[in-house]
């Protein structure tokens, strides 16, 4: 068999992965939406085949749910699972903070000052989409600061789970305003090199994330229910 007509299909698969992850991280697939395999395939201009294997890397990621005789939908978040990824997140990016206030180098304070002035610039034009980019670049930089591999690959597993409800809860609960002014005690507390400080507060600024993914979550279970007769 011809190598090169293997790594088609699993190229394939794998830029249907990336495709799809993206978009659920992104929002615009949204927990218990059904993916349409024909019509993914015709998307890509692929068979059945890579979508299917696609679907499968997905639902080891946690972010597709298979089921039987129905096919495979976005997969919802229990308030459970907001809690109990929340939980271990808050604690893995306290440790986050914690190293990189440890371990960051000059260049990486100056790039997260930056970044916290241009998000203030933001704050009366309510541009929520940029806000947002530029708050998973603080965080961003901060992991990459602390320069330790397995607490990084951790922490992708826990914001991949969360992702959708992370970031809607953000675009619609989260205010800016209260997360730039939690942002500016986490980055004097860097700056001031002060690691326990800088732990709880990024503890106690995931904790807030959770409350508020948890409220989102319980407010769509709400509007999904079916009505009582």
């Amino acid at each position: 068999m011809n190598d090169k007509n293997v790594e088609k299909p699993a190229r394939a698969a794998e830029e249907i992965v990336e495709a799809i992850e993206k978009d659920i991280i992104s929002g615009t697939l949204q927990p218990g939406e059904r993916l349409d395999e024909p019509a993914l395939a015709a998307t890509f201009g692929v068979s059945r085949t890579p979508v299917r294997e696609a679907i499968l890397e997905l639902a080891s990621r946690g972010l597709i749910e298979q089921r039987p005789h129905r096919g495979a939908f976005v997969a919802d978040v229990t308030l459970e699972e907001i809690f109990d990824v929340y939980e271990v997140l808050a604690e893995l990016e306290g440790l986050c903070a914690r190293l990189a206030t440890r371990r960051i180098d000059a260049q990486e304070r100056q790039e997260l000052v930056a970044l916290h002035q241009k998000m203030a610039t933001l704050l009366g034009s309510e541009d929520r989409a940029e806000y947002i980019a530029l708050d998973y670049q603080f965080h961003g930089l901060l992991i990459r600061a602390a320069r330790n591999a397995a607490l990084k690959d951790h922490l992708s597993v826990c914001l991949k789970r969360i992702a959708p409800v992370r970031r809607t809860s953000m675009e619609i609960t989260r205010s800016m305003q209260v997360a730039h002014a939690e942002h500016a005690h986490l980055l004097q507390a860097v700056l001031d090199g002060n690691a326990d400080l800088a732990e709880s507060i990024m503890c106690e600024h995931v904790a807030l994330r959770a409350e508020q993914a948890k409220d989102l979550v319980a407010r769509w279970k709400t509007r999904r229910a079916p009505l009582a007769a």
